[in-house]
């Protein structure tokens, strides 16, 4: 009969703890801390390739949307005009809209 020694078990799991602090932190520090309220203007990251240029010369951002409500902390539900279907969107998939201003030049 066969018995497992319990140390490589335990140095396993000490190993596995940490490198899931190691990829929690990492995670953290990339992750986006932004809050939208109602009537914000936003950019949505677009997942879908559509066919024709190469995927590297598409846009990757859409909008700006309006957010429209508020569905918990990491939900969102936006529409891009008040014509269009209202869409629910991650909160990663969101950036501010900031406008350009070429008046200036």
């Amino acid at each position: 009969m066969y018995l497992i020694s319990p140390i490589p078990v335990f140095l396993a799991w000490i190993l596995v703890e940490l490198s899931r602090e190691r990829m929690k932190t990492r995670y953290d520090t990339r992750a986006t801390n932004h809050h939208f309220e109602e009537g914000n203007l936003v950019w949505m990251y677009n997942l879908k390739r559509q066919r024709g240029p190469s995927p590297k010369l598409q846009q990757n951002w859409e909008g700006p949307y309006t957010v429209v409500k508020k569905l918990n902390d990491v939900v969102y539900r936006a529409q891009r005009s008040p014509n269009t279907k209202q869409k629910v969107i991650y909160i990663n998939r969101l950036a501010p809209y900031r406008a350009t201003d070429h008046s200036s030049k």
